[in-house]
């Protein structure tokens, strides 16, 4: 079972519409991050969605365990979607994070310092079928970005050395 095209031509949908529902994930995701609602950020996603960072791909369970950690690591963690463009059923997001390094992290012990990282988010959305195949709910079925691929917060943090960034 397909998950159908959100966003196409459509006589009862207006544009600024068609974009409010293809973003609306992608927002709810960043809010429940906030929230510190790991349930309802992955409810966001398809239940066999793809999570592509750089160093692995995880589905819906694997983001959960992810931000479980960055949770532990940066605990009062904000995202914030800075600039927000859609691209028929791709939703492209420039994301800052924000945190205070207070928890242990790759064997590099809190410097208690905050950090501010950058990432790109790219997002595709599309309607998750319900269980008599009719159209459901917008839901992110997979989405390339990588948490931490900013040099500088591995830096602030003490994992690499400032003259490698």
């Amino acid at each position: 079972m397909s998950a159908e095209l959100l966003v196409k031509d459509s006589p009862t949908m207006t544009t600024q519409s068609k974009v409010a529902d293809v973003t609306e994930p992608v927002r709810a995701f960043i809010d429940a991050v906030n929230a510190g609602d790991l349930g309802a950020a992955t409810d966001q996603l398809a239940d066999d969605a793809t999570h592509h960072g750089q160093i692995a791909s995880y589905r819906p369970e694997g983001v959960r365990v992810l931000f479980n950690l960055l949770r532990t690591v940066l605990p009062d963690m904000r995202m914030e979607i800075r600039d927000i463009r859609v691209e028929g059923d791709r939703v492209i997001s420039r994301v800052v994070g924000t945190g205070t390094h207070t928890g242990a992290f790759l064997g590099q012990p809190p410097s208690n310092r905050p950090i501010v990282w950058q990432m790109v988010d790219i997002a595709t959305v599309r309607r998750q079928p319900r269980a008599d195949g009719t159209p459901g709910r917008p839901v992110i079925t997979e989405r390339y970005w990588d948490v931490f691929a900013d040099p500088y917060a591995w830096q602030e943090i003490g994992v690499i050395p400032a003259i490698m960034c």
